[in-house]
């Protein structure tokens, strides 16, 4: 076994003992991998410490590209499987302590390193409840028909992570709807809305706490989310919020001033900037994921080749090559746009935002943001964005 892999096995067992474990996430797939791996479908694994009946535990979230998986295993199960993922199958492993952070990193040739993070601040331990500041949202009825609190209004261990999500979105959007014009008559489109936790709560805080009119449509692939969601609005009298099988691209866009599209994989989310551009929406919010149409395509030029030596720094140049161009392209549309982190990696794996709110179309700006764009693609050898592409521009 590996020295590195070994002495971070090491850490992860002494952190378990000792109950200092906040989160472990595993990523990066390798694309040379063996026929000895878990399962070829799985895209990343996120890891968490919990108590059930007074036994410590470990709860594996195995996230597949269209549902997430959970299985829980007793501590020597949860080592055996780490060791099949790592190195082989997937290229990095992340473990978070209640004070430092080690950062297990493979390259395609097998080598690995192993990388200490000391914190100033204590990390949260994620198998207690600790206190979460800047709540826009606390008990609300829907988080317990959701399942994120018990009947009796405690907030649930394994969804901690879940309502600190809701709440720091909720800050945001709050941010949105205040740099806009938006006044009243909110017509929400939230695409891939998956189980629902952002789309219940994005309605439930433009009805019941700012007071507003509003519609809410959530879009879902998965007809049995879609049968989900639907009942539980039913049960919540969420009477303006509803949900539909279909998907971004087949999904009319007309009347929609706000357009929400969290975690749609790869062109997808070019897919829901292009309607939200053309439905003239308000505001534009997406949560990219799985960049991998520039990736095909990068190519710097000789004093950038360099950047693109290593897989894993290759893959978050074009994450950050294909958002930085999703950005500049809603500028040029008349939109003031912001990227950042929407929250903490300890938290949720998927966590940079863009965040976009029409200011009006100027031309001049327009020709500006599309040349930077032209210059930046030159640089690194891309063809083309696929947002140009469904722009035409």
């Amino acid at each position: 076994m590996e020295k590195n892999l070994i002495q971070f096995l090491s850490v992860f067992s002494e952190s378990f003992e000792n109950n200092i474990i906040s989160k472990i996430t595993i990523s990066f797939k390798n694309k040379i991998i063996s026929e000895n791996i878990v399962d070829s479908e799985i895209k990343a694994i996120y890891i968490k410490p919990f108590v059930s009946k007074n036994e410590r535990k470990l709860s594996f979230v195995f996230r597949y590209p269209t549902k997430d998986v959970t299985k829980n295993f007793e501590f020597p199960e949860a080592k055996e499987m780490i060791i099949k993922l790592m190195g082989n199958q997937f290229l990095q492993a992340d473990l978070f302590l209640k004070n430092a952070s080690y950062h297990l990193i493979f390259d395609k040739k097998g080598k690995s390193k192993l990388v200490k993070k000391e914190l100033e601040a204590e990390r949260p331990i994620a198998e207690t409840h600790n206190k979460i500041k800047n709540r826009i949202v606390e008990d609300a009825p829907f988080l317990r028909l959701l399942g994120v609190f018990s009947n009796e209004g405690k907030l649930k261990t394994d969804k901690q992570d879940k309502f600190v999500q809701i709440n720091k979105y909720l800050e945001f959007f709050s941010q949105s709807i205040a740099s806009s014009d938006l006044k009243d008559d909110f017509s929400v489109i939230d695409m891939g809305s998956g189980k629902g936790y952002l789309t219940f709560a994005m309605y439930d805080y433009l009805t019941r706490i700012l007071g507003k009119k509003a519609s809410v449509k959530g879009i879902e692939y998965r007809q049995d989310m879609v049968d989900l969601c639907n009942n539980l609005a039913q049960q919540a009298d969420f009477e303006g919020l509803s949900f539909v099988q279909g998907t971004i691209e087949n999904s009319e866009t007309n009347g929609n001033n706000v357009l929400i599209a969290l975690h749609a994989c790869d062109t997808a989310t070019d897919e829901a900037i292009f309607k939200g551009i053309k439905a003239n929406a308000k505001i534009i919010m997406v949560a990219p994921c799985c960049h991998k149409q520039i990736r095909k395509q990068i190519n710097p030029l000789d004093e950038l080749k360099l950047l693109t030596k290593f897989g894993i720094l290759e893959e978050r140049l074009s994450e950050s090559l294909t958002d930085l161009i999703r950005a500049l392209i809603l500028e040029a549309y008349g939109y003031q746009t912001k990227v950042f982190e929407f929250i903490n990696s300890e938290h949720t794996p998927k966590n940079l935002m863009i965040s976009a709110v029409f200011k009006g179309l100027d031309e001049k700006k327009k020709t500006e943001k599309l040349k930077e764009v032209r210059a930046l693609k030159s640089r690194f050898g891309i063809d083309f964005h696929y947002l140009e592409k469904l722009l035409g521009c």
